[in-house]
């Protein structure tokens, strides 16, 4: 897999219509093939990231340099990766103005203009296309109700302890496995002692509802594991997710209720759980929505 980057100018001045339009079929194309990134306009150029499988990356870039839109596209860098960088984005987007520049708090882009996101700048200073990456990355990643655990801050004892916390949601996610497959040996044990072993006559509804209780408690230990990998995948703690896997885990807990057993009390405050964590997800949500519609390309 490799990531690669590449300026051109266009041949047009992009309205906010012709910049709606191809991201929108950047969005329905990119993942069919595999391909996530980010694409930067501004003063009439183009910088794009793309990342995917060699062959794919290859083929679409034979396609992107006969877009008659634009001229000129010049790869600056190319390399491989293990990992994706823009793994949630078909195909993000950035208007680079003055303002959005300002906003920026790094060294490199302090002296950077919007006047000088044009190709021949920025072919000379490729520090300033990997600080203009990383800076709006991040920005897309706080928008979207996510924490970094990177590597690459400037911090050098930041970097060590988000190391240290890596290799512990590691040893975690090992730990997770060991846990699905005794879980799944005791869904075995509990369909063979609950249905096998008593008569026809003995079953009863109660031992139905613990045989669910041990599948839903497998499955709500498969969602957290999932969630353990994507911090070592994208090195993000996604937030959103870990509300929907709560949520999803609660609403499980619910369907195999004995009411037989349990207090007004408790069932109240379970609702009250349920509640908070949907209304928890519904402003993460809204937030996420809103943050998209500011990516949106401005006339």
């Amino acid at each position: 897999m490799i990531q690669l980057v590449y300026i051109s100018a266009a041949t047009a001045p992009m309205s906010k219509r012709d910049l709606t339009e191809l991201l929108q079929y950047c969005r329905q194309h990119n993942p069919q093939i595999g391909v996530t990134g980010m694409l930067f306009y501004g003063n009439g150029t183009f910088l794009q990231v793309l990342e995917g499988e060699e062959r794919v990356i290859d083929e679409l870039l034979d396609t992107i340099e006969q877009d008659p839109r634009h001229t000129g596209v010049h790869v600056i860098q190319r390399k491989a990766i293990t990992k994706r960088e823009y793994a949630d984005w078909s195909m993000g987007f950035q208007q680079v103005s003055e303002r959005a520049l300002r906003a920026a708090s790094t060294a490199e882009l302090d002296d950077f203009h919007e006047g000088d996101f044009e190709t021949g700048y920025l072919r000379e200073h490729r520090i300033v296309v990997q600080s203009l990456m990383d800076h709006f990355r991040k920005q897309r990643i706080k928008a979207a109700g996510q924490s970094e655990l990177g590597v690459d801050e400037d911090d050098a004892m930041i970097n060590v302890l988000h190391r240290i916390i890596r290799l512990s949601v590691r040893a975690l996610a090992i730990m997770m496995v060991v846990t699905i497959v005794w879980g799944t040996l005791e869904v075995g044990y509990a369909l063979y002692s609950q249905l096998f072993v008593p008569a026809v006559t003995e079953l009863r509804i109660n031992d139905i509802v613990v045989i669910f209780g041990a599948f839903l408690s497998v499955l709500i230990a498969i969602e957290i594991f999932v969630n353990i990998t994507l911090y070592l995948r994208d090195d993000v703690v996604h937030v959103k997710l870990v509300i929907a896997t709560a949520l999803m885990a609660i609403a499980r807990k619910v369907i195999v209720f004995d009411f037989e057993k349990l207090t007004p009390m408790y069932i109240l405050a379970t609702a009250a759980v349920v509640l908070a964590l949907g209304l928890i997800y519904w402003l993460m949500d809204r937030q996420t929505v809103i943050g998209a519609r500011h990516q949106r390309p401005d006339a």
